[in-house]
């Protein structure tokens, strides 16, 4: 166990932190907007439902983060909770350049925001709320749009490393 870090800080080391967060699975989403009519988005795993009355979302972004800037000026973003048959989006997502995260990957405009196909669940969300905190913006969205695939294995990011729940 490591506690606070000497010299009067009253947190852990944000080493331990990471390595600690390594054993909180997490599904593996992208997280979409449109820029004008271009798609644009990224890797996200601190995505969370707040409530269902009325249903709301919230993601957590690098406040730096070019979707986020698209997201603001849209109004608008989706969720897409990759599967595991579509494991590779999650790389192309986080590692390519922004404009070649979309390159060949088919998608539907839904209610303002791409929606991944094949995707295992996807939730339009018209942004109400951004709140700045650290290094990152949660972003609050109302659900104007859901549906799910529920015949696939969601992707999930568990240990350093991408899995699937078993049955």
């Amino acid at each position: 166990m490591a506690g606070p870090l000497p010299g009067g800080t009253n947190t852990v080391a944000p080493e331990t932190f990471r390595e600690v967060m390594t054993h909180f699975a997490a599904s593996v989403t992208v997280v979409t907007a449109y820029d004008t009519n271009t798609p644009v988005g990224c890797t996200a795993t601190a995505v969370f439902s707040l409530t269902d009355a009325p249903p709301t979302m919230v993601v957590s972004l690098t406040s730096a983060s070019s979707t986020l800037r698209h997201i603001t000026a849209a109004g608008f973003f989706a969720v897409n909770v990759l599967p595991w048959r579509l494991r590779a989006l999650a790389d192309r997502f986080a590692r390519l350049s922004s404009g070649r995260r979309f390159d060949g990957v088919e998608h539907t405009d839904t209610f303002g925001a791409p929606l991944l196909t094949g995707a295992v669940a996807g939730l339009v969300c018209r942004v109400t709320r951004l709140i700045p905190l650290a290094d990152h913006t949660l972003v609050v969205g109302e659900v104007v749009h859901a549906r799910a695939e529920s015949h696939e294995d969601p992707l999930v990011h568990y240990a350093r490393r991408q899995t699937r729940p078993e049955a």
